[in-house]
């Protein structure tokens, strides 16, 4: 009897399983294409006004544009700053998150500061999606992209990585409170009590994380590199193994790449080295807006 009942169990335990498998699959091959925003928030610039160069910032899975106020605080006064909502996170939680949705975001945001000259920092699934955008920016605007823990296709062995993580955040949020899940992890990444509350109160979303995932699996972002012209930054932690795994591979794949490692760091660099990080935003832009035909800073 109890063999009888462990059956049943491990077979209930299956059909849910691929219940929740089936829905996010569901989910992924209906995405309805949503309406691209026309009008943004731009942070004013203390100098140059609307001439400054604007640097466009994409977030990780789950958040929301908040995500990057310790690294505002410290970048250049001379530069705009427009921190984005991706698709399908914060108050866009409409459409959901494809690269493709992403990179008509990031050009719409882009086209609305036109023609001042752009340089797009993502890190993680912001990394994926300014990698995603940068041939659909105005060629003469995009100057450069910085790019942290990104460096890495989600190929087969994340599939069965995706399907476990599906099932297993899914079940996990009908039992959490979403928000001081969400408040305890940005924490243990460095995030300041404030900052987290912000970032909190602005809309954050566990069950985006997979479903960004699942967008990312099998798709070529070293061929997408290869389109890029513009320079190319990539920051990551010597500890996040993923992304250090394929960096080599992804600085080659790139017509002008170069690499900075932070040493004994995790993935999600920008939250753990916030001024550090904003230190090289800041001498990446210096270089990029100099570039021919774009307006000095």
């Amino acid at each position: 009897m109890l063999l009888v009942g462990l059956g049943w169990f491990l077979a209930a335990v299956v059909v849910l399983a691929m219940g929740i498998i089936g829905k996010g699959e569901w989910d992924a091959r209906m995405v309805v294409p949503g309406p691209v925003p026309g009008a943004f928030d731009v942070s004013t610039s203390s100098v140059g006004g609307d001439a400054a160069p604007v640097l466009i910032l994409l977030h990780g899975a789950g958040l929301n544009g908040h995500m990057w106020d310790p690294v505002r605080r410290h970048l250049d006064p001379r530069y705009r700053v427009i921190a984005l909502d991706l698709p399908g996170h914060g108050s866009s939680r409409d459409p959901r998150f494809t690269p493709e949705a992403a990179a008509a975001h990031v050009a719409a945001t882009a086209r609305s500061v036109a023609p001042a000259p752009v340089v797009l920092v993502g890190d993680s699934l912001g990394g994926y999606s300014a990698m995603a955008a940068a041939s659909a920016v105005p060629a003469q605007q995009l100057r450069g992209l910085v790019l942290a823990g990104c460096s890495s296709d989600f190929g087969w062995p994340q599939v069965l990585k995706y399907l476990r993580d599906v099932v297993v955040i899914r079940v996990m949020s009908v039992f959490i409170d979403e928000s001081v899940f969400v408040g305890k992890a940005l924490a243990s990444l460095g995030i300041g009590e404030q900052d987290g509350r912000s970032i909190v109160a602005a809309g954050v979303h566990v069950l985006a994380v997979p479903a960004a995932v699942r967008s990312l699996l099998l798709v070529d972002f070293k061929a997408k590199l290869a389109r890029i012209d513009q320079p190319v930054l990539f920051v990551n932690g010597t500890l996040d193994a993923r992304a250090m795994s394929q960096e080599a591979g992804f600085v080659a794949a790139a017509a002008h790449a170069t690499a900075y490692h932070f040493e004994n760091t995790q993935h999600g660099v920008s939250m753990r080295r916030s001024a550090d990080f904003a230190a090289l935003v800041n001498d990446f832009a210096v270089r990029a807006f100099a570039a021919p035909g774009a307006p000095k800073p």
